[in-house]
């Protein structure tokens, strides 16, 4: 018999998932630390913002949990005022636009600066109020790495009102695709659906095959199938001006937010 592996697998990553966490509360920091090395995980710890971003650019981690009130260096003291948190989580979804981030915050109101990158298009992202159950945080760990977004419903601005305003900043051309893929989604395989947050989350095809376990031209098929399914091979000729992953991208995060809403 032989043991020759079969070209159209891949095999997946089986080392340790590397998660970088940065918060200036150094008690609360160990807690998380301790509990995500207990569930298997490689953990990088910071204090601030230039710290994290030197040691995000030197392990680029898969997922990145983040306190938004953290201070812009080493030697200064954060302020709740200024969300350094934030502006990390942007460099990182800009320079990194797979990496999951998960951004934690004591204060409610911190909810419409967050909202802002999702109206940007970022994937990949949570939101969670400090004191969140461990099992909420693992869960929101494992949802960003996959591409999708997790809202904590008890933030201010609830997922109802940010479909309301996500809907509003549609173009009338733009909301059209955006509800034919919403019509289509349902249609998809599962592996299928991996595929499509995959994408939404600005993954290429050498991400997606490397994340799933699969061959890139495996996931190059996958993504030509879903296009087919979704209508969006049409946007080409019909809509130029539209790209395909920015209309994904909408009506993936419609759909997570209308789930989130009837929860």
């Amino acid at each position: 018999m032989s043991n020759s592996k079969n070209p159209e697998t891949a095999e997946r990553d089986l080392s340790p998932i590397k998660v970088l966490l940065v918060d200036d509360n150094t008690f609360h920091r160990g807690g998380v630390r301790r509990y995500l090395k207990q569930k298997g995980f490689h953990v990088f710890e910071a204090g601030d913002e230039a710290t994290a971003w030197q040691i995000a650019s030197a392990q680029t981690p898969a997922v990145a949990v983040i306190d938004i009130s953290i201070p812009p260096s080493p030697d200064q003291t954060s302020h709740t005022q200024y969300s350094f948190g934030l502006n990390l989580a942007e460099r990182l979804k800009d320079t990194y636009p797979t990496m999951g981030v998960v951004l934690f915050s004591a204060y409610e109101d911190r909810g419409q600066e967050v909202f802002a990158m999702l109206h940007a298009g970022k994937r990949g992202l949570a939101y969670k109020l400090k004191g969140c159950r461990p099992s909420a945080l693992l869960s929101a760990i494992h949802t960003v790495r996959a591409g999708r977004i997790e809202i904590d419903p008890e933030v201010q601005a609830t997922p109802p009102s940010l479909l309301t305003d996500v809907l509003a900043r549609l173009s009338a051309v733009e909301r059209a695709w955006v509800e034919r893929v919403l019509d289509n989604l349902d249609g998809l395989t599962p592996r299928e659906r991996e595929v499509v947050d995959l994408l939404a989350a600005s993954y290429n095809t050498l991400g997606i095959a490397a994340a799933l376990g699969i061959t890139p031209k495996t996931a190059d098929n996958h993504i030509s199938h879903i296009y087919e399914k979704l209508g969006l091979n049409e946007l080409v000729n019909s809509a130029p001006h539209l790209r395909q992953s920015s209309v994904l991208a909408k009506a993936c995060l419609i759909q997570d937010l209308k789930a989130r809403g009837t929860k």
